[in-house]
């Protein structure tokens, strides 16, 4: 891309960006091009491998941080529309990441472009406005944790992914739980007359009591019920061998009520005879409260009475502590999806809102 082949409109750059394949750890050629587009717009932009980060500063005060990602989730299988389109097929553009979260990029994209060009018209702006396009959300966040490494948390943040404009104050977290049985092995045919424990049989057992799911007690009011779902299973390598381990994962998928101890104490009471740990609980449950200025700001300016919540996770999960909200042209039913698709509409949309909500933000 050339300076004189920069996008001059947001339908434009939108297309550009979802012609880019850029699957989860493969994003070079989109950091490539946003860090280019960035030069020919003469925005600060500064490379984390292949995170981005842009500043426009306006002065002394708060740092505000818009941040999307730049990687999707494989094309898959089932498509009848173009994967990754560059051609606005009326009012729709189809692709791969065009609605998760490109629509979302794009939209940031184009309000910093606009306030950074604005900046001499807004004598009572003050603060940063930073935006972070981040690599791997798809997999294993480690964009956001580069920026936050490299800046330090922001004062406020808003996360672009497809809500349909709503306003997203909380955030389910994941935790990975590992559940372990152990048994005594011996051959197959021996089994009635050689002293054995079939860990696969005393795994089933044991796992009928977690179907179809788990709810742990107490609901949040946006979020719902914190749900334990059995969703890995592993037991033995041949068929001649009574099975002396057995082993299952589960999806902990956890409101700001509960956390990845109480998943494991849920789990314990319903398999007494396995050994339980916590794999993975990076990803802690996230909760901006309903009065907090950010949130009555967002609501007001997209004339909305009330804040939702959302189980799909995203980066804002690493700002804990960081008041923030997720909000985002799109829909989130078409995410990851054949077809998937975003419309004209929903990316003007967008850059309005972005446009218009940094300097109300910085300005709390």
């Amino acid at each position: 891309m050339s300076t004189a082949l920069a996008p001059h409109e947001p339908a434009q750059l939108l297309a550009d960006l979802v012609g880019l394949e850029s699957v989860s750890g493969a994003e070079a050629a989109i950091s490539d091009f946003v860090v280019e587009l960035c030069g020919a717009w003469k925005l600060d932009c500064e490379r984390l491998g292949h995170t981005l980060v842009v500043t426009v500063p306006f002065g002394p005060g708060p740092r505000l941080l818009y941040n999307s990602h730049l990687d999707t989730v494989p094309l898959g299988a089932g498509w009848t529309r173009p994967t990754l389109s560059r051609k606005w097929d009326g009012e729709v553009l189809w692709g791969r990441g065009s609605n998760d979260a490109k629509v979302s990029v794009a939209s940031m994209l184009w309000a910093l472009r606009t306030l950074a060009e604005s900046r001499t018209q807004r004598s009572e702006a003050r603060g940063t406005l930073q935006l972070a396009l981040t690599e791997c959300e798809e997999t294993s966040n480690i964009g956001m944790t580069k920026v936050l490494d490299a800046f330090g948390a922001p004062d406020l943040a808003v996360t672009g992914e497809p809500t349909g404009l709503e306003v997203v104050r909380a955030q389910s977290g994941l935790a990975v739980l590992r559940a372990q049985w152990r048994g005594k092995s011996c051959h197959a045919a021996h089994v009635a007359r050689v002293e054995h424990r079939n860990a696969l049989l005393a795994a089933a057992s044991e796992l009928n009591h977690t179907a179809p799911y788990v709810a742990l007690a107490g609901e949040h009011p946006l979020l719902g019920p914190s749900t334990i779902a059995t969703t890995v299973f592993k037991s033995g390598e041949r068929h001649n061998v009574v099975p002396d381990q057995a082993e299952a994962l589960f999806d902990a998928r956890l409101s700001p009520l509960h956390s990845s101890a109480d998943a494991c104490a849920e789990l314990a009471r319903r398999l007494p005879s396995a050994e339980l740990s916590v794999k993975s609980a990076r990803l802690a449950p996230f909760e901006t409260r309903a009065d907090h200025p950010l949130v009555r700001a967002a609501l007001a300016l997209l004339g909305r009475e009330h804040a939702s919540g959302s189980s799909t996770l995203s980066d804002m999960a690493l700002l804990q502590g960081v008041p923030a909200i997720k909000c985002g042209p799109g829909q989130t039913a078409r995410s990851h999806t054949p077809d998937e698709f975003v419309l004209r509409s929903e990316l003007e949309a967008g850059v309005d809102f972005y446009t218009r909500f940094a300097p109300l933000a910085l300005s709390l």
